[in-house]
Formats: structure tokens, sequence, C-alpha cells
């Protein structure tokens, strides 16, 4: 069987549609030359965006059957849907983790530390961080979604029960869930520019003077003579690349110019670099604890400077 396998075109009149059919059909020969086989009963097609006078219409298997049109796909376990907010896989991984928090609470008597973290960061933290770069989201209440469960399970751990939230991590030495995302996003970031990884973003290092920064075009008003729309734009400022940018771009130069070594050396300087930002997630009530923004160390970082 041939899994996993994905193909996309860009469809900006019916011509595009016509050769997308054709390049589907070439891949169904090469399958069939190669003794392989595809699940049609599994083919989902899903459209991004729009085209104006361009209708959206079911492509055809290999036996000439009309593919299912869906909002959701489900992608090595993440579910990408065509707004492009991977709300329903956030959900998902939500309730899942409120599940299997409950498992263990109660199938384990324990509430010392060591063993309740040791079954947070088996069980369920996988679970919040697989494949975070992709769906990281943006908008405040998918942050708190996801922040609380971390938040309600260590509230569980003996002798921190009298602890807020702020505290804990402190006492636990965790980062939150959201400075953990944010955390992989500079790492990946800087793996990219440095071609450790492939630089699948795209992101450009350029020196400015003695500093290292991820430069990228501005976001453009319109496109062909058309105007993009504001939630376009939106998606676009916030996307993994843009987030990426503006994350290692906060950076202290120090930081930013670490160049030639291995992702290991860079963690260091980049963690004892966070041990100095504040850590501390606005999430039910705390938010008036909180100077700055929110907690997305672009914005702690900027209240730190001003402070």
């Amino acid at each position: 069987f041939a899994d996993d396998t994905r193909i996309s075109r860009k469809i900006t009149s019916e011509e595009d549609k016509v050769l997308l059919q054709k390049y589907l059909n070439v891949i169904y020969d090469w399958a069939n030359k190669n003794l392989m086989k595809f699940n049609e009963n599994k083919f989902e097609q899903m459209s991004h965006g729009e085209a104006k006078n361009i209708k959206i219409e079911p492509y055809k298997t290999q036996s000439g059957n009309e593919i299912k049109i869906g909002e959701t796909v489900r992608d090595l376990g993440v579910i990408a849907n065509n707004n492009l907010l991977f709300r329903e896989h956030i959900d998902n991984i939500v309730t899942s983790s409120k599940i299997m928090s409950g498992v263990l609470l109660r199938t384990f008597s324990t509430r010392q530390e060591e063993p309740m973290m040791r079954m947070f960061n088996s069980y369920i933290k996988s679970k919040l961080e697989y494949c975070s770069l992709v769906w990281s989201p943006w908008h405040q209440n998918e942050i708190n979604k996801l922040e609380r469960i971390q938040k309600n399970f260590t509230s569980k751990i003996y002798g921190l029960d009298q602890l807020d939230y702020h505290q804990r991590l402190k006492k636990l030495n965790l980062y939150s869930l959201e400075r953990r995302r944010e955390r992989y996003l500079i790492i990946n970031a800087w793996q990219q520019i440095e071609g450790l990884t492939e630089n699948v973003l795209g992101l450009k290092a350029r020196r400015l003077g003695r500093s290292r920064r991820i430069v990228s075009a501005k976001i453009p008003i319109g496109i062909n003579g058309k105007r993009i729309k504001e939630r376009d734009r939106t998606l676009i400022h916030n996307s993994t690349a843009r987030k990426s940018e503006r994350l290692f771009n906060v950076l202290p130069q120090s930081v930013r110019n670490i160049t030639e070594t291995t992702t290991e050396t860079f963690k260091r300087h980049l963690d004892k670099w966070l041990s100095s930002i504040p850590d501390t997630p606005k999430i039910d009530g705390y938010g008036t604890n909180v100077a700055a923004e929110t907690n997305s160390i672009f914005h702690q970082t900027r209240y730190c400077i001003v402070r």
C-alpha cells in the first residue's frame, strides 16, 4: 500500500483543475506499475482559500468514483482543517489529555512530585506537544485550553496544592506549555537557518550590522490587483514562519549570533536567557498579575526591556 500520500496544486482556473486530475491519473498509473495499491475508501479532498469563479468539485479516483470533499483531514495524527486554525485538533488533544489525566489519577494513588511528573511527561505532555510546530495556536482561548491541562495536573501534586500556577512552575522548574511551544519554534528556526534541517519555512537570515536576524517580506496589501482580506493577512501573520521570525528576532544578539555549533549548545544558551524572562501564563484570573500583554516571549521580553 502507498500510505500517507498527499498531492496539492494551486487552482486559479478551470485548466488547473483539469491538470490536477491529470496528475492524479499519472500517480494511479505509477502505483499500478510498481505493484502498489491505493485504498480509495480513504481518499479525502480539502480546499484552502478562495478562487473567483472557480467551483470546488470532487476529483476522481482510479475507478471513477468521486473523492469525498471535507473540511478536515487527519494527516500523520494531526487534524488539519480548511481554515488553517487547527481548532478541531486542539480540542481533540485537550479531550484526550483530560481523559488520560483522569485515568492516571484514578489508577495511581501517589501524589508525590517525581512519579506525578514522570506520568505527566510520559503520557500527557507528549500528546499536547506532538507536531506543535505545525498547529501552535495564537488565539488566547486555545492557548488557555492547553495550558489548563498542566495547570490542573500539577495542582494535584502533594505539597504544591497551596501554590498558584505561576509559583508551581518555578517550584517544579517547569516551562509553561506555551513557553515550550515557542522555545521549539525558536530552536527549529535556528536549525533551519544553520542548515541543520531542511529549510521548509524558507527562512532567510541576514546580518544587520553585528546582529543576525531573520528577515521576510512584508505581508502585501494585495496580490494580482486583488486586496488580501484582513482574515488572510492575520493567518499569514500568525503562520509558523512568521511566528518563528518574530520570536527569533527578540532574542539577544549574543544568542541570535550563535552559529556553527551543535543544537545542544544553542539550547543551553537559549535556556539560560529564557530563565531571565517571566513565564506567567494569563489564565483563569492570573491575567491581572501579569504586566505584559500576553505570556508570549515576544511580549514578555518587550516588557522586561521597558521595565
